[in-house]
Parts: structure tokens; sequence; C-alpha cells
């Protein structure tokens, strides 16, 4: 839910910049996220989603850290494109509309209640000061506020260095998330927590495992994990 600092901003900020659907491009009031036509032509995840692994096409369960998965839409166009322009920082709009559309499934179900605490994926600090956004974390803000919880980023951390992922195999990608991702020296306390960990996309489970598995070795009961998109296995 929008409070009346952002409404104000955004007004403002409409005065400026045209507000527009991250889809089409069609022009949005201030407070507009996507356009009708959009909202209803998305490409949702259905009934076939599997409630543990959260793909159509299941892999091995046995190698799941997390205890549960949300996400909203398939990874395929035009939700793509959309995705590309949150990570460099352009338009906001589709990761604003699915913490609001996750964080009402998560109430229905009574997830919602038992979250404690928000987190994101890490990114580099130099990444991250040369891209000017962690799209990971612009999803987790959204989330801390359409659930009301507190929002911790500094409980993970990211070595420097990049390579491209979504072309590799996933036992290369699992390699990649476990020499690269690691415990930040002054996280706080989450022992006995519910945490929420948020990123943009869900593709082979890889970074979602490592990230876990530190969170629980920081003492972290129970790891839920969420992201706009998800790729089909």
């Amino acid at each position: 839910m929008m409070d009346r600092k952002t409404a104000i901003f955004r007004r403002c900020a409409n005065i400026i910049w045209n507000n527009v659907c991250p889809i089409c491009g069609e022009l949005l009031e201030y407070d507009g996220l996507l356009c009708d036509k959009c909202i209803e032509e998305l490409p949702y995840n259905n009934d076939k989603i599997c409630p543990v692994c959260g793909k159509t096409i299941c892999f091995d369960h046995s190698q799941i850290m997390f205890d549960a998965v949300y996400t909203l839409v398939k990874y395929e166009e035009p939700v793509v494109n959309s995705i590309y322009d949150l990570k460099e920082g352009r338009i906001l709009n589709l990761a604003e509309y699915a913490a609001v559309e996750i964080a009402k499934k998560m109430k229905e179900d009574g997830t919602a209640e038992k979250v404690e605490l928000v987190t994101a994926v890490p990114m580099h600090w130099l990444k991250k000061e040369d891209k000017n956004i962690n799209q990971a974390e612009a999803v987790a803000k959204f989330m801390a506020r359409e659930l009301e919880k507190p929002l911790d980023l500094t409980l993970l951390k990211k070595h420097r260095g990049y390579q491209v992922q979504h072309k590799k195999k996933a036992s290369d990608r699992r390699e990649y998330a476990n020499k690269k991702f690691y415990i930040s020296p002054k996280h706080s306390d989450i022992s006995g927590k519910t945490v929420l960990l948020c990123d943009d996309v869900y593709t082979t489970g890889a970074t979602f495992n490592r990230c876990t598995e530190l969170l629980k070795q920081m003492g972290a009961e129970k790891v839920i994990v969420m992201a706009i998109a998800n790729t089909e296995k």
C-alpha cells in the first residue's frame, strides 16, 4: 500500500517524468504500476507450479535449502524486457506490482504473519555503485513495505567479480554461487527468525540455495524466497 509521503513524491515526480507501463509504455496516472491490458495479459504462473521447488518442471527436491518459494510470472517476453529495465534502474513498476500481488498471496495463505524480516540477494558494492541500483534490494524494499516488516540489507555480501550466468549449466551456477556469496561480518542477530529473501528472477535456484544456507548458518529458523519471475526449469 502506497503511503502518503510516497504518493506526494509521485505526484511531483510525474510532473517531470512520465509514469509509464513497464510492459507496453502506455502513460499511467501517477499511482499506476501497469496498464489494465498488460495486467490482464501477463504470463502469470498457474496452479501447475510445484509448491516445493516453484517450477513447472521440477528439479531434485533434495537440493532445496529454502522452505517456500513465491513468484508471480514466467520469465518470458514481455516480462524479460521489463526486468532488464529494472536491472538498469529505469522503471521499477514491475517490481512494485509483483510485491503487491505476492504480498496478497502471502497474506491469504498465512505466510505473511510468519515473516519476521525481509532481505535481498546481495550485489557487490562497486557494481551497485556503477548501476546505481540492486534490483533485488528494490524488490525487497517493496515487499517489506507491503508486508509491514523490517528490512535488513546488511546480512549477506558478495565478492567482487561477475560472470554472465544465464547461459551456464546448473552445476556451474551452483559452484559460482558457493564462491561468491558470504556472511557479512557486521550482520544483525537473526537467530530463530523466519526471513524472506528477495530477488528479481528465480532460475536454477543456485543463488537462493546458497544465500539460504548462509542465512541458516547465521541462525535463521526458516527462509522463504520470492522473485518477480521464474524460468520453466
